[in-house]
C-alpha cells in the first residue's frame, strides 16, 4: 500500500513556522536546522507579483523573491490577481521538499477549488540562499505538490473525486555518476476510473525507463488504497 497523502489536503496551514498577521501581508517565522540559520519572511503581494523577502532573526535583509501570480493565464482579471495574491501569501510554506534537512519555501502561484501550483524555492547551503534551480522548475509544474518524508518521495494529484490520478516521484541527486543537476524520476503513478462502471484501477509503475501499465477491479489489493478511499468507489 502507497501511503499517498489525501486529496482533500490541498492547501493545509503553512507548517516549519509561526505566522502572524492576516490579510495582504503576513510574516513567517522559518527554523532552520542543521547548520541553517533561522530566517523570518515578509510576505506579501503587488499586482501580478508574490514577494518574500527573506531577512535574518535580526531584521538584515538577505533576499528578495520574486512569484509571477497567473503567469500561464494571458489575460488575468483585477479580481482574479488579488484572489491570487491573498492564496500567495495565507497559503505560503517552509517546509523541506528536497529531503536535505533544510526549510524550502513554495507559495502557491495559482489555483482552483481543490489544486494548487507552487513557485519553489530550495536552501542551497553553499550560498546561504534560497534558489529556484532545475529541481525546484520541475517542481512548479506540478499540481498540488506533496513531500511525503517516510520514503522521501514527491507526491502530484488530480482534483479528483472523480477520476482520480496521483503521481509520485524520487529524487535523483547529484553524485558520481550524474554530476549536474538533480531530477524527479517518476516511480508510480494510480489512476482510478470511477465515472464509469464498473469503476477500474489503472497503477503505472516505471521500471528501467519503461512504463509497466495493469488494470484491476478497484478494492482489489492495488496499492491505491488512498485514491479508492478518497474517490469514494468501494
Amino acid at each position: 500500500m502507497l501511503p499517498w497523502i489525501m486529496l482533500a489536503c490541498l492547501l493545509s496551514p503553512p507548517l516549519g513556522g509561526q505566522s502572524s498577521g492576516p490579510g495582504a501581508s503576513r510574516t513567517l517565522s522559518v527554523v532552520g536546522s542543521h547548520g541553517q540559520s533561522g530566517y523570518t519572511l515578509r510576505l506579501s503581494a503587488d499586482r501580478t507579483q508574490g514577494r518574500v523577502e527573506v531577512r535574518e532573526p535580526s531584521g538584515s535583509a538577505v533576499q528578495t523573491l520574486s512569484c509571477s501570480l497567473l503567469r500561464d493565464e494571458a489575460a488575468p482579471t483585477a479580481a482574479e490577481l488579488e484572489a491570487a495574491g491573498s492564496q500567495f501569501v495565507s497559503h505560503f510554506e517552509s517546509e523541506d521538499l528536497n529531503f536535505d534537512g533544510y526549510a524550502d519555501l513554495k507559495g502557491p502561484r495559482e489555483f482552483g477549488a481543490k489544486w494548487a501550483r507552487y513557485c519553489v524555492w530550495l536552501y542551497d547551503p553553499q550560498t546561504h540562499r534560497f534558489v529556484k534551480d532545475s529541481l525546484a522548475e520541475q517542481m512548479e509544474l506540478l499540481y498540488n505538490l506533496r513531500r511525503e518524508a517516510q520514503r522521501a518521495r514527491i507526491l502530484a494529484n488530480s482534483i479528483g473525486p472523480t477520476n482520480p490520478l496521483i503521481d509520485e516521484y524520487r529524487i535523483e541527486r547529484v553524485g558520481e555518476d550524474r554530476p549536474y543537476w538533480p531530477r524527479l524520476i517518476p516511480v508510480v503513478s494510480c489512476f482510478i476510473g470511477n465515472s464509469s462502471q464498473p469503476p477500474v484501477t489503472v497503477v503505472t509503475q516505471y521500471e528501467r525507463g519503461r512504463a509497466v501499465s495493469r488494470r484491476q477491479p478497484v478494492g482489489s489489493h492495488s496499492g491505491c488504497s488512498e485514491a479508492i478511499e478518497v474517490s469514494g468507489a468501494k
